[in-house]
């Protein structure tokens, strides 16, 4: 056992060692990625203030081989170096001046690719668009990224005995040029062999019809992983272990084994939230993943606040390819009560959801309701059967990205009844939604929304209140109460408009960690004419707090317009970007 002065004195000159300054280095002469890089492979910040001469002599010496490398990385052959070192105010410095030269280029890149993949519209597509042509300056970056990006296409496209007969960089520093030579056979493509599941979660016709290529059919790696996608998305399962074992020559195939393991079948959520629109909320569910061994799902929520409220149950079930296709029978009840409006509706309604190319949902439904209502002290009850189609498109899909730096969200519903179907009312109706996010500096994004609705009418008086539009609120026009704009009667009663246009454009910059500041524009109405046409402005800010349950805004919006009634309002929301 050390004595104790001994175990002291180590641990006192061990935490010397950790604590002391590091010797200043200030490189010259270049900048950006170039610079960087020359940083990265320098030693010379391993040298303390305080280290001895010949430390700082060796490191000096050893930091010429490493600029060199540095340099050449990007197609720098012919620098010319000035290292000099001195002590100033009790720490080493270290100057060192870069001139880099002129750079290496291109003259000749020779770049084939032999095999079954030179017919490969994937390999085409690649060789198309490669980074290095006769001219480029030299980046042995690129060079590889290149190599691996044909090694990564040719492994998704099935061709496992892929290689590289001849693949080198000659460089002649005195012409300061280079000659690529790269050529990959990728030999035969491997073709799919049999698919075949271990699981006892449901029926096992039902998980074949997830399979979407055959034996015999050419290997696809997207194919195997929206095969995935599609098996983990159901909720059938709590996870899927598919692995694809090439087999070598001569067999050529690749087995495809999955094992499913079940996903506990039933659900229960209780929570409770917060919005300005619509007061305290409070939310209750039941979700039952497999009701049976055909797949067939069961849904019930509820959601209830002061200004509304909604009771629903669906039930689900796959169709022939339950990849793309799936029925739903829904039924519910949704009360509403805002500044402009009362409702009570009672719905049931028949969807059927298919999966487009593209990823984009095309939803078919026919919805059967009753509605009793009240606009401008005008009670009314009305009957709608209206069949519809809806295409929605969204990027990124996953609820787990609590704030995406860029993504989309975009949906087009055409709706519309008559009386000859037995409606007690006439009108064809479609509704544009789009919500664009983009990055525009380190940090910062640019968050765009625009709304539009238009409605082809017989009579206007008899469309319900829940086929009217309104305008204002928390996911509208900030600086408006929710659902307070639109067209109004002779009394100046809101009674909703025909058609609407709302727009938003938002900065949301990154302050610390997942607090954000926000500033914004929403402008937008309801309304019966475009002549009629008048917008109400709403400007603010606001305090983002990207929490692991999901955002939560603060904004303070102030409304342009001098009539409006508040001078202010405070708006408080819950939920993600898209």
């Amino acid at each position: 056992m050390l004595p104790l002065r001994v175990a002291t004195g180590f641990l006192l000159s061990t935490l010397l060692a950790w604590t002391a300054a590091s010797a200043k280095v200030e490189v010259s002469g270049v900048r950006g990625k170039l610079r960087d890089n020359v940083m990265a492979h320098l030693t010379l910040g391993d040298a303390g203030c305080d280290a001895p001469s010949w430390r700082v002599r060796r490191l000096t010496r050893k930091a010429d081989p490493e600029i060199r490398e540095a340099l050449e990385a990007y197609g720098y052959y012919n620098p010319v170096l000035a290292i000099d070192s001195g002590v100033e105010s009790g720490c080493w410095l270290v100057r060192i001046q870069i001139d880099p030269g002129e750079p290496v280029r291109l003259r000749k890149v020779d770049v084939a690719v032999t095999g079954e993949a030179a017919d490969d519209p994937g390999f085409r597509r690649l060789l198309k668009t490669r980074p290095l042509q006769p001219g480029d300056q030299l980046d042995h970056g690129d060079y590889e990224r290149f190599k691996k990006a044909l090694g990564d296409l040719a492994r998704q496209r099935g061709y496992f005995a892929a290689a590289f007969p001849e693949s080198r960089i000659d460089v002649y520093t005195r012409e300061n040029a280079a000659d690529i030579v790269l050529h990959y056979d990728s030999g035969p493509r491997y073709h799919f062999g049999p698919v075949t599941f271990q699981q006892e979660v449901v029926r096992p016709d039902l998980v074949e019809r997830f399979v979407d290529f055959r034996p015999g059919d050419p290997y696809d790696g997207t194919k195997v992983s929206d095969f995935y996608n599609a098996l983990l998305a159901t909720g059938y399962f709590s996870s899927v272990d598919l692995r694809s074992s090439p087999q070598p020559p001569p067999d050529l195939e690749v087995p495809v084994s999955v094992v499913l393991t079940a996903a506990k079948r039933q659900l229960y959520t209780l929570g409770t939230g917060y919005s300005t629109d619509k007061g305290l909320k409070f939310r209750a569910g039941y979700t039952n993943r497999r009701l049976n061994e055909s797949g067939h799902q069961f849904d019930s929520s509820m959601d209830l606040s002061k200004v509304e409220s909604i009771v629903g149950v669906s039930y689900r079930l796959p169709r022939k390819d339950p990849r793309v296709e799936w029925l739903s029978i829904d039924a519910g009840f949704k009360y509403e009560d805002t500044a402009s409006k009362r409702s009570d509706t009672y719905k049931i309604g028949l969807k059927e959801y298919r999966r487009r190319p593209a990823d984009w949902i095309e939803t078919r439904f026919i919805d059967a309701s009753v509605e009793d209502y009240t606009i401008a002290e005008e009670e009314s009850r009305e009957f709608l059967l209206i069949p519809g189609l809806s295409w929605t498109h969204k990027l990124p899909d996953s609820p787990a990205i609590t704030r995406p730096d860029k993504g989309h969200r975009v949906s087009l519903k055409v709706s519309g009844t008559t009386e000859l179907i037995g409606s007690d009312a006439e009108f064809l109706q479609a509704d544009l939604y789009g919500k664009v996010i983009v990055p525009v500096w380190p940090g910062g994004r640019l968050l765009l929304r625009a709304e539009a609705g238009a409605t082809l009418k017989d009579k206007f008086r008899t469309l319900p209140a829940s086929v009217r539009y309104f305008v204002g609120g928390d996911y509208s026009v900030r600086g408006y109460d929710y659902e307070s704009l639109g067209p109004t009667d002779d009394q100046g009663l809101v009674v909703g408009g025909s058609h609407k246009l709302v727009g938003s454009i938002e900065v949301d910059q990154r302050v610390w960690g997942n607090w954000s500041l926000a500033a914004f524009v929403d402008s937008g109405n309801a309304f019966d004419d475009f002549s009629d046409l008048t917008l109400k402005t709403g400007v603010g800010g606001g305090l983002r707090w990207y929490s692991p349950l999901g955002p939560v805004r603060v904004d303070i919006a102030f409304p342009l317009d001098k009539d409006a009634p508040d001078s202010w309002r405070l708006h408080v929301t819950l939920g993600p970007d898209l």
